[in-house]
């Protein structure tokens, strides 16, 4: 048995013969605002992205997925867009953004813009004009989701909105409401018009003209509602507790069932997909979605042949510490799409795994495992890092989960502090006070700090990364998950990953054959399986 270090493998030397680039990929998500801030105004920009490329790159990721730039008012902070072919100058302008691409591109990664096309902001020239065309319009109108009231003068339906109160606004001018899963200021559109798609494939095909290679699609799940609007039912007391975090509590006390992933939403994809242009270097786009549903068999239905390429799998962003449900997690997607399941420890919505787990060591043990399933991660920025979630402040929160509803346990900005590039006071970030407050320091410091000390979280990360990007081609599409106590195990192929979940150490045993790839922890030739530590076989066979 011995430790090596694998060489270091680019994403554009991966074998022509390789499935999809995408299929196991690693993708690294830019919460561009808390990313790198080029001008001292304290909002990550487009440029800052450029800047720190190198590290970036350094990780050994193949595609970075930035989130939304586009012309906001800023009452979700980017997911309420104004103009969706625009760039705030907040972020930059179409030359930096061009840059940007030219600059992934020459360094062998790909780009995923992050688009939203189930509302828009209220702001929008659309719903301007919906507003101008009145009741009576059959425009412009159309593009949303109107409804007269009640017999009693309320809300069509008892529908609630993510982000707290009615899901419907009352409009007096036209004495009807609208639609709004998240905040009043974002109004859903209307997917059942064809003239929405058409505008759609026009938006997408834009940025990919200007160089994107791949789109991320918020909230894939929820683009069509049940055309009658009949009731919500209501959840029982005792089921509340399995209803995931990213909307408030009052919300969560509805069986969603008329207002979101309805049967017919993934045709929706089978035409956008069919209509869309090749990228600049004549790749289909890769389309990734956010699809926040449990049941695994809903989620499959959205990456058959001809829909999405893969969708996010809402079930790792919550998982304890616990080899027994980390086995039930892992083999809960179906064998019918394998390797189109989108998994990820944490995203700018989710608690970061340093902080849910208890630690970076244990939250690195659990995403070396994750990392071995078949389909592509998503590495949210600062995971690489062991950063932990903000303790958020009342009175300089941002979200509205925690402005608008009081709600700070599960605030978002808890994801959302600026990444800690130096260990001074300001971060890294100048002199001016980000936009939101900075996080204490991880563990093992900040980015400069971690890049020089071969132990760190950072460089344990970039070791991982690039021992994956040696072994991914050759392995299977399957894997075996399985766990004994606090032991748990997969096997794809002639990779072997154990994972100790427990709180003492277990044998190492390696299998027969095989030598040791990397480990999670430091000090490399422990001979047991330290507490909270993953390790990698490999065998040459």
């Amino acid at each position: 048995m011995r430790h090596y270090d694998a060489p270091t493998a680019r994403p554009s030397e991966r074998r022509p013969s390789s499935p999809p680039w995408w299929s196991d990929a690693v993708i690294y998500e830019v919460y561009i605002r808390s990313f790198a801030d080029s001008d001292g105004d304290g909002t990550g920009d487009l440029q800052g992205i450029i800047d720190h490329l190198d590290h970036i790159q350094a990780l050994g990721v193949d595609a970075v997925w930035i989130t939304p730039f586009f012309p906001s008012p800023g009452h979700d902070h980017g997911y309420d867009v104004s103009d969706f072919r625009g760039i705030d100058p907040t972020f930059g302008d179409t030359g930096t953004f061009q840059r940007l691409v030219d600059e992934l591109h020459q360094r062998g990664i790909r780009l995923l813009v992050d688009v939203v096309p189930n509302h828009t902001s209220h702001e929008h020239p659309w719903f301007r004009a919906a507003l101008a065309e009145g009741r009576e319009g059959s425009h412009y109108r159309d593009y949303y989701l109107w409804a007269d009231p009640a017999p009693d003068g309320g809300p069509p339906n008892n529908w609630l909105a993510n982000f707290g109160g009615s899901a419907w606004e009352w409009e007096p001018d036209s004495q009807q409401y609208y639609h709004h899963s998240y905040l009043p200021e974002q109004p859903d559109l209307n997917w059942r018009n064809p003239r929405v798609l058409d505008e759609w494939v026009e938006i997408l095909s834009h940025w990919l003209h200007l160089g994107a290679d791949a789109f991320r699609i918020d909230v894939a799940h929820n683009l069509l509602k049940h055309p009658d609007l009949p009731d919500n039912p209501v959840l029982e007391a005792a089921a509340l507790h399995d209803v995931p975090a990213g909307r408030v509590r009052s919300a969560r006390s509805l069986a969603r069932i008329y207002d979101m992933d309805q049967d017919d939403v993934v045709d929706l994809y089978a035409h956008l997909r069919a209509r869309l242009p090749r990228t600049r270097s004549g790749e289909e786009p890769f389309l990734l979605g956010e699809t926040v549903l449990d049941n695994p068999d809903r989620v499959e239905r959205y990456i058959q042949a001809g829909r999405l390429q893969a969708a996010m799998w809402f079930g790792t962003d919550r998982v304890p510490f616990d080899a027994a449900e980390v086995a039930r997690v892992l083999r809960t997607p179906g064998s019918g799409t394998p390797g189109r399941f989108g998994w990820f420890l944490s995203n700018h919505d989710r608690a970061r795994p340093a902080s849910r787990l208890g630690s970076a060591d244990r939250a690195l043990a659990i995403a070396a495992a994750v990392l071995a399933m078949p389909g592509p991660y998503l590495l949210y920025q600062g995971e690489e890092l062991g950063m932990i979630d903000l303790e958020v402040d009342p009175d300089t929160a941002r979200d509205p989960i925690a402005r608008r509803a009081g709600e700070l346990d599960v605030s978002r900005d808890r994801a959302r502090s600026p990444i800690p590039w130096t260990d001074g006071p300001d971060r890294g970030w100048g002199s001016t006070e980000p936009w939101l407050a900075h996080g204490s320091l991880p563990e093992n410091g900040s980015a400069t700090t971690q890049h020089g000390d071969p132990d760190s979280q950072l460089n344990r990360w970039r070791a991982l990364l690039n021992t994956w990007a040696r072994l991914r081609d050759v392995l299977p599409p399957g894997c075996a998950v399985e766990h004994y106590d606090d032991l748990l195990i997969l096997s794809r192929g002639n990779l072997t990953v154990r994972v100790n979940l427990g709180t003492g150490p277990l044998p190492l045993e390696p299998p027969d054959g095989t030598e040791v790839l990397w480990r999670s922890k430091p000090h490399p030739w422990s001979p047991v399986l330290r507490p909270g530590e993953t390790v990698w076989f490999h065998s040459s066979r």
